[in-house]
């Protein structure tokens, strides 16, 4: 009552306006009865939009076959046979338009450092414009750039033309694969789906047996012509993929976090990539200029990895916004961090395999190309088996454990290819223990995927895609750039090691020591000495230092391999378990009828 009568006192001494502040007080108490209502309809129709936007998400998910899974697996397959035919490449296109082995180089470096670089931001583009959009758009350029490849009438237009766009095609359809498996499969059906596509990668190390057929018969023209054929049938098979609802949140593209990772990115990865033919401290023959004295690796490396560092407090205020290239759970949780650990070190083994095996058995035992082709079967069958059927197979088994068990047989693979390395040749070892590494590597793959999307929300697991390409990327590069430069420093100073002890005359030490970081076969080191005027006995002794410092290098260099993915033992610890539980299944079966 006190309150009422102050409250009365206060208006009558108001005047000639308490006539208006009755009026409007009246329209404020008007107000405050029907806000309630306002907001209890709000939240109804919030709530519905909600439970609606839930429903067609889960009926896209039930809906969700595996026909769409066969399209998403060709996808990948188009994408990694499509780094096999460049490989396949070189001798056609020095032959047919006049290429040097720097323009293959930068061929094959310009596309790596577009699918490292990009790869992220085609997540988040996924995301954004729908992700079987993306998945059509990035078919549609790497089509076009194969054909315009094909069709190039000098290694300029091949590389700037065909090479480029097949590269931000490939950015587009590798996140959106991952992407749509994480958006259209949940539970088992997304385990399965993962190692799917993770044997379909597998898969295509068949690829260079045809290939190379083609090739060989008709030259890098209809090889590239094929292969934009095929991905024009992927595009035209790809309306059997539904459309997934919009993950919401994503009215304006991260374009500040975009450029900073690309070029950060980019940076490091070219200078990784020339650090065996640029060198690291010092500039080596192949060097096209220099910093201060110093080759443009190192500078490259440091000033990209600035630039991934100011990335930080860019996705700070893009994570505010709603719209962060890197959502902050992949810098944050040591799950996702250990499930991205698990999916570039099988790529990292895989790139230091081919740069180490692949070169030994080519140059210094003399196997073919058809021959080294056929070997890579003792790798690539068991890692398409084990990648696609051990999550079909095996659902209740511990994805943990089976990471765990692969990265041990990926390290004893790595003993066994050291073991496998002779001074002379090879020994059956190395090619045992490239079929165990591929059993690792399949077991690994077939739950690493799995695991990233399942230790984050729906909508950045949609958006992983993008992420999990680029630590793929980045590992096939580290390991291509780290292995390839560790053998040949370890080369080079086993060989200036021996040599001061081998009784070798020191008028050829320096023109051997020129060739003691390159592989060669004992016959090819052999002519080469006799260019230097060396008598017999000097050949011999300088083909044995030589022979003995390349399989030391090979073994160290393998011996280390093993050591680094021993240690990814380490980063097991925080993986997520997507193992289904064998409760669940026991009660499946139970209520099966008999």
């Amino acid at each position: 009552m006190a309150t009422v009568a102050r409250d009365f006192g206060r208006h009558e001494g108001r005047g000639a306006h308490s006539g208006e502040n009755s009026l409007r007080d009246n329209k404020i108490s008007r107000r405050r009865k029907t806000a309630p209502r306002q907001v209890e309809r709000f939240t109804m129709a919030t709530t519905i939009l909600t439970a609606e936007g839930a429903t067609r998400r889960t009926e896209t998910t039930a809906k969700a076959t595996y026909a769409p899974l066969v399209v998403l697996a060709l996808a990948q397959i188009g994408t990694s046979s499509d780094s096999a035919a460049m490989n396949l490449a070189t001798a056609s296109l020095v032959g047919t338009l006049g290429a040097t082995l720097d323009d293959i180089q930068m061929a094959t470096t310009l596309f790596s450092l577009i699918a490292g670089a990009f790869m992220i931001a085609g997540g988040l583009i996924g995301v954004t414009i729908g992700l079987r959009r993306t998945l059509a758009i990035g078919l549609s350029l790497a089509a076009l750039g194969e054909i315009t490849a094909a069709l190039s009438p000098a290694i300029f237009s091949f590389t700037w033309g065909g090479r480029v766009v097949t590269g931000l095609g490939v950015c587009l359809v590798t996140p959106s694969v991952l992407g749509l498996v994480a958006a259209l499969y949940q539970g088992r059906q997304r385990a399965i789906a993962f190692g799917t596509i993770a044997g379909a990668a597998a898969l295509s190390t068949l690829s260079p047996l045809i290939l190379g057929i083609v090739m060989d018969s008709s030259g890098f023209r209809l090889t590239f012509a094929i292969m934009a054929a095929y991905f024009v049938v992927v595009l035209c098979c790809a309306r059997l993929i539904p459309r997934t609802p919009a993950s919401g949140g994503h009215t304006h593209f991260d374009v500040a976090g975009t450029v900073v990772a690309a070029l950060g990115m980019g940076l490091v990865l070219f200078g990784v990539a020339h650090l065996s033919d640029w060198g690291i401290a010092s500039p080596q023959k192949l060097c096209p200029f220099t910093l201060c004295g110093l080759p443009p690796t190192l500078p490259a490396i440091v000033v990209g990895l600035v630039l991934l560092g100011l990335l930080v407090p860019t996705e700070r205020r893009a994570q505010r916004r709603g719209n962060p290239l890197i959502p902050r759970a992949f810098v944050t949780s040591p799950s996702v961090r250990a499930g991205l650990s698990a999916v570039a070190l099988p790529f990292f083994y895989m790139g230091a395999v081919g740069i180490l095996a692949t070169p030994y058995l080519q140059l210094v035992t003399g196997f073919t190309a058809l021959q080294t082709g056929m070997l890579s079967l003792l790798s690539g069958i068991p890692m398409f088996l084990l990648a696609t059927f051990l999550p079909k197979l095996a659902p209740h088994l511990s994805s943990r454990l089976i990471i765990r068990v692969g990265f041990i047989a990926i390290a004893c693979a790595c003993g066994l290819m050291a073991l496998g390395v002779q001074q002379h040749g090879v020994t059956t070892a190395l090619f045992g223990g490239m079929a165990l590494g591929g059993f690792g590597v399949g077991a690994v793959n077939s739950q690493s995927n799995n695991a990233v999307a399942c230790a984050v929300t729906r909508k950045e697991a949609e958006q992983s895609g993008g992420i999990q390409g680029a630590a793929r990327s980045i590992g096939l590069a580290l390991g291509t750039a780290l292995a390839g430069t560790f053998l040949l420093l370890t080369m080079a100073g086993g060989f200036a090691a021996q040599v001061a002890s081998a009784g070798i005359d020191q008028s050829y030490v320096a023109p051997a020591a020129e060739t003691a970081s390159t592989l060669m076969s004992d016959s090819a080191f052999s002519d080469e000495a006799r260019t230097w005027r060396a008598d017999a006995a000097q050949v011999d002794k300088l083909v044995d230092v030589k022979a003995s410092a390349q399989a030391d290098a090979m073994r160290l260099s393998f011996g280390a391999l093993g050591l680094l993915m021993a240690a990814g033992l380490l980063t097991t610890r925080h993986l997520v378990e997507t193992a289904a539980p064998r409760a669940k299944q026991d009660k499946a079966k139970a209520r099966r009828p008999r």
